[in-house]
């Protein structure tokens, strides 16, 4: 007996970028709070921060070289790393899901707050790290683009546009 593949292609997609599309929609009217203010942002980009500022720990400590001792270093230093990281990592998306879930009361709407929140400041993040450090041209161009792009989706995505560091400082006033 034959088991009957169905060749879904692309359409598996549609419902993934339907219900996100139904999240920004909901985000942008306010019926969910996606981002409480632009410090919820910054939230995210510790998901970003962490394991890069690790990284370089760890290339740090173990020499960066290709010499045989640094491999015994960096064997030395990458789990401790790592389980910091993940520790961080794991703090870090905790209170992300407990602050979202106190601002949306609904746990349906909550879900679809980190289902919007998460990829969108994650895919933001990155774009903006590899505007500095991307290997070519072309992938720092891209990265430009897709930042300008999100911008304004993220700033839709705020809900009080009045605190945290990005917002608009007083005249006269300091950030």
């Amino acid at each position: 007996m034959e088991l009957a593949f169905i060749n879904l292609g692309i359409y598996w997609l549609i419902p993934i970028i339907g219900l996100y599309a139904l999240g920004v929609w909901l985000g942008n009217r306010g019926t969910i709070v996606v981002y409480r203010n632009y410090n919820d942002i910054m939230l995210i980009a510790l998901l970003i921060i962490i394991p890069s500022f690790a990284s370089s720990i760890v290339v740090f400590f173990s020499g960066g070289g290709d010499a045989a001792s640094s491999k015994d270093a960096e064997e030395l230093i990458y789990k401790p790393v790592l389980t910091v990281v993940s520790i961080l990592v794991g703090l870090a998306i905790s209170f992300i899901v407990i602050r979202t879930a106190s601002d949306n009361k609904n746990p349906l709407k909550t879900a679809l707050a980190l289902y919007v929140k998460i990829p969108t400041g994650v895919l933001f993040f990155f774009h903006l790290k590899n505007i500095f450090t991307g290997s070519s041209r072309k992938s720092r161009r891209h990265s430009v683009f897709w930042t300008i792009i999100m911008v304004p989706l993220l700033h839709g995505l705020v809900k009080d546009k009045s605190k945290g560091l990005l917002a608009k400082s007083k005249p006269g006033g300091h950030i």
